[in-house]
């Protein structure tokens, strides 16, 4: 199988010389996946669907399908592409090796089966990495965080709040190093299925209370761009 990498320059240089961060236009479009080394960021499309009748897609739930996945994962059909609202036409190993060239690194990786047994104790682990979701709207850019699109339950001071969600993502790498074919990017637990977790508790349990924001999403069947970039810091697992 062959994956589109293309290693792109921070600025766009436009016909009278100047210089401008890149835009929407200027993104990549179908299954191709854009490595920054500069910015230290990938970027690649996706499309916005409404997986009605899934978990944490219009009611608060408990997942470990990522809210950002791809259609495809080594070639074949992934195994959650029905569960996700950022449906990517790139490959899933194509978004891990993009990640690698961008200089992430990968510090702790299982199978989902390996995920099983470390249940409730154990951590996934590798660097911080911030994600981001771009589209046009009235002709103008917006671009809003992944977790801004996302509201979380907790309880504070034994009262339930419902806020922005908090994430702490790293780039673990599991989902591909282990050929688990779900497709999933950035999942909302400690999930070894996918490429990039979110690890403030242990691996599959507990699960955050979650359910994603229509009110600050583009609409269905919109185009949108995802870039994830490294992060400053690092993880304390």
């Amino acid at each position: 199988m062959m994956i589109d990498l293309f290693l792109v320059v921070t600025l766009v240089v436009t016909q009278d010389g100047a210089t401008r961060p890149p835009g929407l236009q200027d993104l990549p479009g179908g299954d191709r996946v854009e490595v920054d080394t500069g910015r230290g960021e990938i970027r690649f499309a996706a499309q916005v669907q409404h997986p009605k009748g899934k978990p944490c897609i219009d009611s608060f739930g408990q997942r470990i399908q990522a809210f950002v996945g791809c259609g495809t994962a080594g070639g074949r059909p992934s195994e959650f592409a029905d569960h996700f609202v950022f449906l990517a036409s790139a490959d899933a190993e194509a978004v891990y090796r993009g990640l690698i060239e961008a200089g992430a690194v990968a510090k702790v990786h299982y199978s989902r089966a390996e995920g099983r047994e470390r249940a409730g104790k154990d951590y996934l682990d590798g660097d911080p990495v911030e994600l981001f979701v771009a589209w046009e709207e009235g002709g103008r850019r917006v671009e809003r965080r992944y977790q801004d699109l996302v509201r979380e339950k907790v309880e504070v001071d034994g009262k339930e709040v419902v806020r922005t969600w908090e994430p702490r993502f790293v780039f673990h790498g599991s989902g591909v190093i282990h050929k688990e074919g779900t497709g999933c990017i950035a999942c909302p637990c400690d999930c070894p299925g996918g490429i990039i977790a979110d690890n403030r508790n242990p691996i599959y349990e507990p699960k955050p209370t979650v359910r994603f924001d229509w009110t600050k999403a583009p609409p269905e069947g919109s185009t949108v761009v995802i870039r994830i970039r490294l992060a400053k810091g690092a993880s304390p697992w």
